[in-house]
């Protein structure tokens, strides 16, 4: 809660996210106050970054959704929301030039197989892996 200001030999708080401290700045935290680890203590998880709290620690650590995801679920995988750019399929973001649509029997067979859920399938043939069924 305290931290030794060493120019006046006094104790003065921690941030307001920190438990323990070496300063005054969030950068300098020891250990967060029941909130957020980011690389340093915040009240909640940025754009594109999730609550992960398989780690046991006693602190929950933010960790960065998938390349190109504004909000994604616990896993990091699952996305909701794709930056500009991109749009969403089957929990992916995908480039909004990389749509393409391949050899007809061959994403049949991706679809088919259950394959639509791997990125480079889902690029290559998103207009298939887009319908129902």
């Amino acid at each position: 809660d305290l931290y030794l200001k060493k120019e006046l030999l006094q104790c003065e708080g921690c941030q307001s996210d920190c438990r323990t401290c070496t300063g005054p700045s969030q950068e300098e935290c020891l250990q967060c106050a029941k909130k957020v680890h980011e690389w340093r203590c915040v009240p909640t998880c940025g754009e594109g970054y999730y609550y992960d709290e398989r780690l046991g620690l006693p602190f929950r650590v933010c960790q960065r959704c998938e390349d190109n995801c504004l909000n994604c679920d616990s896993s990091g995988r699952n996305c909701s929301r794709c930056k500009e750019g991109f749009y969403l399929l089957s929990g992916s973001c995908i480039a909004s030039d990389r749509c393409h649509n391949g050899d007809e029997m061959f994403c049949e067979m991706v679809k088919s197989n259950k394959l639509c859920e791997r990125k480079p399938f889902i690029q290559f043939c998103c207009r298939t892996c887009l319908l129902a069924g």
